[in-house]
């Protein structure tokens, strides 16, 4: 059963190829900025850059639930409960491989142990879009895009005062949102947007709060009933334009996210547990462009205070604190060639929880270059190199060359070589348990081969790619040793992606990914061991969605996403460790919208997330999330 129902997904996958039908996930906009410096168009790219639009965004329930549909992609604990950790697994990567950016520059929380963001902390709202470039990409981004990167491109300023009358508003616009959902959960949502000549605003509130299930699965005929474990997210954020002269803009930013929420003490262990986690993020972009010459400063302040409230051990706090500025210089003396030359700076500390820890700290000042050439309008260049000098460990290198070549107005390939590295954390450093500070960077390799069939139309694609991608010095702890680098990690997959249109009315989405990773690791007496078994991580994953335009302005989304079997651990509450299977599942998603006025500016719109009530595992002994049905109005005025 389960490989008939993967042959499916991946002969529908196959035959779906069109771009223009109605939005379901992903689709390809006029302008792309991840990957340069500068907005190009798709075609424009040697590179595969997927793009999730903003009307799928206004549809999904939350990031990790969006993220976790996309090719190559698996969020972990998406479909647990709502306080639960989430996990990215970018192509096999672990999560501290992939690198969250925010309008292009890295979210950094050096207060996490191994570097990864918390996901839970990042609201929808506020989006346009998000762009997802896999690979090894620290040439423009620097540490942790390892396995890659997914870009959070805001909505400009004034964004939201033009979407209605297609013009310059002559007042602020305001953007209200509100929806309900099971589980006692509920989210609101409000903005207000404003421009004129020189300045620009946008202000918004994102609230959204959950009495959740039990985040511990409570053990078959269990006397005791497991509590409930809640969760609460606030995001408040604003953005200001201004442009003093028609060559020069200032966007000065922040953005204040706080998330709380309950946590048990493990798996098939209730317990009434403590986790809050705030974020500051305030930053200032500065753009001047004349001719064809520009010049790009970005500077961001990320301050992160973790704080957990455990029955069994304690108060925990984590306080981290990271800058970032980047300078850029592109010069585009025709639309064949683009050079770029930026340097940039990171700053990290961790500070201490108490007055007798050390506060740590590191830096790394990264030089970079990277040329682009168009030739003929069929051959596609890109070649770039970086060298990274960190306080810690010295010198190091990156390098990324792509080629891209169009056949024919249909028919593109691509081939990419880049290499890639994340810095030791600062808790690895010199952290109080088992720190090392010699460690040396995780060092990658990525490799891509692709093709892409799309008509003259835009209306029928369909994405391949073949990739590898190696990894060096992992970092491993040893309860004797502490930390090291020893492992190495080599994943090779495939990746198809397409679409098409069915009628002129419906529209159908795609993709599939086959990803198999080999871990080799010193066993100690001069050998090597390796495993092909990655925790949580599946080699198949799927998704085939439907969505039907009526004549009217009535939207239907059917979407189904298929993740194969996998292998678990977990611990009991004597530390004991047990090995598991889990098995393959699939979640059925049905969405509905009805837009009201003449403006189409009121909506309503409801969903029910795993329709068919599927009972599947995401993490051993941890629950997920049943039928869950959630209605909701949009208005924009």
């Amino acid at each position: 059963m389960t490989r008939l129902l993967l042959l499916t997904i991946f002969l529908l996958s196959l035959r779906a190829q069109a771009q223009d039908a109605p939005p379901l996930a992903a689709t390809t906009e006029e302008v792309i900025v991840t990957g340069t410096r500068y907005a190009r168009s798709p075609a424009d790219s040697p590179e595969h850059v997927t793009v999730i639009d903003s009307a799928a965004i206004a549809r999904s329930t939350s990031l990790a639930a969006l993220l976790n549909e996309q090719a190559g992609i698996v969020v972990n604990g998406a479909y647990s409960n709502f306080g639960k950790d989430r996990s990215i697994f970018m192509r096999n990567g672990a999560n501290q491989y992939t690198l969250i950016l925010i309008d292009g520059q890295p979210l950094i929380d050096p207060s996490s142990l191994g570097g990864a963001v918390d996901l839970r902390l990042l609201s929808l709202e506020g989006l346009q879009r998000i762009e997802i470039l896999r690979g090894a990409r620290s040439l423009l981004y620097g540490s942790d895009a390892v396995a890659g990167v997914i870009n959070l491109v805001t909505q400009k300023p004034g964004a939201l005062a033009t979407t209605i009358a297609g013009g310059p508003a002559p007042r602020p616009r305001l953007h209200l949102r509100a929806a309900a959902q099971r589980y006692g959960t509920f989210e609101g949502q409000a903005s207000v947007a404003g421009n004129s000549r020189r300045l620009d605003y946008r202000l918004g509130y994102d609230y959204f709060t959950t009495r959740g299930i039990s985040e511990a699965r409570e053990p078959e005929n269990s006397p005791v009933i497991f509590g409930r474990d809640g969760a609460q997210r606030q995001t408040l954020y604003g953005t200001l334009t201004y442009r003093p002269t028609d060559a020069l803009t200032l966007r000065p930013s922040v953005r204040r996210g706080t998330f709380d929420g309950d946590y048990d003490a493990g798996a098939f262990q209730d317990a009434d547990n403590r986790y809050s986690n705030a974020l500051w993020l305030p930053g200032l972009a500065i753009d001047y462009r004349k001719d064809d010459l520009s010049v790009g400063g970005r500077y961001t302040y990320s301050a992160t205070d973790r704080t957990f409230q455990d029955a069994a051990f304690g108060e925990a706090v984590y306080r981290g604190r990271a800058q970032q500025a980047d300078v850029f210089v592109n010069l585009l003396p025709s639309e064949a060639l683009a050079l770029t030359v930026g340097g940039q700076l990171r700053h990290e500390r961790l500070k201490a929880a108490t007055e007798e820890a050390d506060t740590l700290s590191a830096s790394n000042l990264s030089p970079y270059v990277q040329l682009n050439l168009n030739v003929a309008e069929k051959l596609l260049l890109e070649a770039g190199l970086r060298y990274n000098h960190h306080s810690s460990f010295g010198g190091q290198v990156n390098a990324s060359a792509a080629v891209g070549y169009r056949h024919s107005p249909v028919v593109s390939s691509r081939l990419s070589v880049a290499t890639a590295f994340q810095s030791p954390t600062l808790d690895q450093l010199g952290g109080p348990f088992g720190a090392n500070p010699d460690l040396q960077p995780q060092v990658s390799t990525s490799f891509e081969a692709g093709a892409r069939v799309q008509d003259s139309a835009g209306k029928r694609r369909a994405v391949v790619t073949l990739f590898q991608r190696n990894i060096e010095r992992i970092v491993t702890y040893d309860f004797t040793i502490g930390y090291q680098n020893q492992d190495a990690l080599r994943d090779r997959g495939v990746e198809v992606e397409a679409s098409t249109r069915l009628s002129r009315r419906l529209g159908v989405l795609g993709n599939f990914t086959y990803v198999k990773g080999r871990l080799s690791s010193p066993d100690g007496q001069g050998g090597t061991v390796k495993t092909t078994d990655f925790f949580r991580r599946p080699r198949l994953t799927g998704l085939l969605g439907f969505t039907y335009q009526g004549e009217k302005p009535f939207t239907v989304r059917l979407t189904g996403s298929y993740t194969g079997e996998r292998p678990d651990v977990f611990f009991d509450a004597d530390f004991a460790r047990f090995t598991t299977e889990l098995d393959p599942y699939l979640i059925v998603n049905l969405y509905a919208e009805y837009q009201f006025l003449e403006a189409r500016n009121l909506t309503l719109f409801g969903e029910v997330r795993n329709l068919t009530d599927t009972d599947f595992t995401e993490v051993t002994g941890f629950s997920t999330l049943g039928v869950t049905p959630r209605a909701g109005v949009a208005w924009s005025f």
